[in-house]
């Protein structure tokens, strides 16, 4: 090879290192903003599914109140019916 073709080399290496290195720098700042993004979702699916017990817990609450009230109108229908039901 002569100098004039190993220069040539060299100088393709070193922009060719350049293009490596921006892309990398590239990739680095992507994987930074999908960390940052995973571990919101992650935090929004914890909250979620708190928020998912919590509810779950209330609705047995209401459940319980709702058929309590079931119950006392049932009963007061009944009453007013002097104990006969409606068939």
């Amino acid at each position: 090879m002569t100098n004039e073709e190993i220069q040539n080399m060299m100088e393709f290496i070193i922009k060719q290192q350049e293009v490596f290195a921006e892309n990398m720098d590239k990739a680095e700042k992507r994987m930074s903003r999908l960390e940052s993004a995973f571990v919101t979702v992650f935090n929004l699916v914890n909250e979620t599914a708190k928020l998912q017990k919590e509810l779950t817990e209330s609705q047995k609450h209401t459940d319980g109140k709702l058929d309590a009230l079931i119950n006392v109108v049932e009963q007061h229908i009944s009453e007013g019916r002097n104990g006969e039901r409606a068939v």
